[in-house]
C-alpha cells in the first residue's frame, strides 16, 4: 500500500532515502513532501516489535514514523530492513534541453481556425507539467534550467510567466495553484 500526502512533488523529483538521509527525511515528513511505500502491515508490526519498537493497534503508522525518525540508527533500520521505501525530494534536477524543447512544443501547439485565427490545443498538458515542476520547487528541490536556478515559488514564476507569458491570460487553470 502507497501513502502519499498531500500534492507532493512529481516522482521524477523523488528519490529512494538511504540510510544516511535522516534529516531530509524528517524535514520531508514535516512538509508532507515525501512519499512511503508500506510493506504488509501485520509483517511489518511483527518486525518492529522484535526491534523494541511500539507496534500500538491503533495509530501504529504515526508510532511507526515517530520511532524511525527518533534516531539515525532506528532510520538506518527502518529503511534497510523493515520492507519500508521512503521516498524525498531530491536536492537537485536539471531540466534537460529536450524536456524544456518538448514544454515549448506544449506551447506553441495550435489548431488552425480558418478565419478565426488559430487556438492553442495543448496549454492544459504543459499547465499540469509546469505545476510538477512548481511542486518540486516548493518541496525545496533546486530546478535548474538553462543556467537558472528555480528555488523557490518566486523564481518559479518569475521563469514560467517570462517563458509561457500567454498562459496567464489565455488559459483557465493557472499553474501556480492546483486547485483550478
Amino acid at each position: 500500500m502507497k501513502t502519499k500526502m498531500k500534492k507532493s512533488a512529481p516522482q521524477w523529483a523523488l528519490k529512494l532515502a538511504t540510510s544516511q538521509d535522516r534529516q531530509r527525511a524528517q524535514d520531508a515528513y514535516r512538509k508532507g513532501t515525501w512519499q512511503i511505500t508500506w510493506p504488509e502491515k501485520k509483517s511489518l508490526r511483527i518486525w518492529a516489535r522484535r526491534q523494541g519498537w511500539p507496534a500500538p493497534r491503533f495509530f501504529f503508522d504515526r508510532r511507526f514514523i515517530e520511532t524511525m525518525l527518533a534516531s539515525d540508527a532506528n532510520f538506518a533500520l527502518a529503511v534497510n530492513e523493515s520492507g519500508l521505501r521512503v521516498f524525498i525530494p531530491m536536492e537537485h534536477y536539471e531540466i534537460s534541453p529536450k524536456q524544456l524543447k518538448a514544454l515549448d512544443a506544449l506551447y506553441e501547439k495550435r489548431e488552425d481556425m480558418g478565419a478565426l485565427g488559430s487556438r492553442p490545443t495543448r496549454w492544459g498538458t504543459l499547465v499540469e507539467e509546469l505545476r510538477e515542476i512548481r511542486r518540486a520547487v516548493e518541496a525545496n528541490v533546486m530546478i535548474e534550467v538553462e543556467g537558472r536556478k528555480l528555488e523557490n515559488f518566486d523564481d518559479f514564476i518569475s521563469w514560467a510567466h517570462g517563458r509561457y507569458h500567454a498562459l496567464e491570460d489565455g488559459y483557465d487553470s493557472w499553474y501556480g495553484d492546483d486547485d483550478s
